[in-house]
């Protein structure tokens, strides 16, 4: 999905909006993929790119990064996010099934894949799949329904306000629960103030929840193996302790039919 304006009018503050620890994830996450001898200088499709803060890190450890985002205004800040120390880093504008033909030694998804419909999941997953030569290694990660559930029923608001070059930003986003579709039913609000002015974006989106089970279910009917699953980018946390669910999987040869 591409139409809230947090991936459009109001890319520019994302990074603002949702602190992510990037540089440690990423140690965690080239640490996995040297366990099975994907080591820099390999080639790393980010699927999903948004801003591109992933893609930069990992391009200066030196993997050949690709990132793949379906909106122009998220990946016009992740070209500026690149520096001239950064070779061997492209971003496309596209999103998971355009990916036909090429042959990546690793792939990060990081969230997108709460977005999709669940009846189209399987078919996103397959499509990486196919992106991905055998023996090559996925990481992905997906919300976790039972913490999430938890997790928004005690909190359902949450609130950020930033200073900005622009003016003052606020974010407010609340969440009801859809719990027999395990699905988040999202309303959110930019309010920017600049000089007595104020302007205001109102957007509802919905996003669907995994669970352990099925996540590992529809990985291995993609032909994922040696299934790794953990509830952070660190491996000493269990899955379902969180309301985030990372998974480590294996690419092999016999792969699912792309539909």
């Amino acid at each position: 999905m591409t139409s809230r304006p947090f991936y459009h009018e109001f890319a520019w503050a994302y990074d603002l909006l949702i602190d992510r620890p990037v540089r440690a994830e990423c140690d965690v996450i080239t640490s996995w993929l040297e366990e099975h001898r994907v080591y820099p200088g390999s080639t790393l499709l980010d699927a999903g790119c948004g801003t591109g803060r992933y893609a930069v890190e990992m391009a200066r450890r030196g993997f050949a990064v690709q990132g793949i985002d379906a909106s122009p205004d998220m990946l016009r800040v992740a070209e500026t996010a690149k520096d001239g120390a950064v070779e061997h880093l492209h971003f496309q504008c596209g999103d998971i099934d355009s990916l036909r033909g090429a042959q990546y030694d690793a792939v990060l998804c990081r969230g997108v894949l709460n977005d999709p419909h669940p009846a189209t999941r399987r078919h996103l997953i397959n499509v990486i799949a196919h992106s991905m030569r055998a023996g090559g290694v996925l990481v992905v990660d997906v919300r976790e329904w039972d913490q999430t559930l938890a997790r928004k029923q005690a909190e359902p608001l949450f609130r950020k306000r930033v200073h900005t070059a622009h003016g003052l930003l606020t974010f407010t986003s609340i969440t009801a629960l859809d719990e027999v579709n395990r699905r988040l039913v999202i309303s959110e609000n930019h309010t920017l103030e600049r000089d007595g002015h104020q302007h205001s974006v109102d957007n509802d989106f919905e996003m669907y929840c995994w669970t352990r089970e099925e996540l590992a279910d529809v990985l291995r009917a993609a032909g994922f193996v040696a299934l790794r699953l953990f509830g952070a980018y660190d491996a000493s946390v269990e899955p379902g302790t969180t309301d985030r669910l990372v998974v480590v999987g294996i690419a092999r040869n016999e792969r699912a039919r792309v539909d």
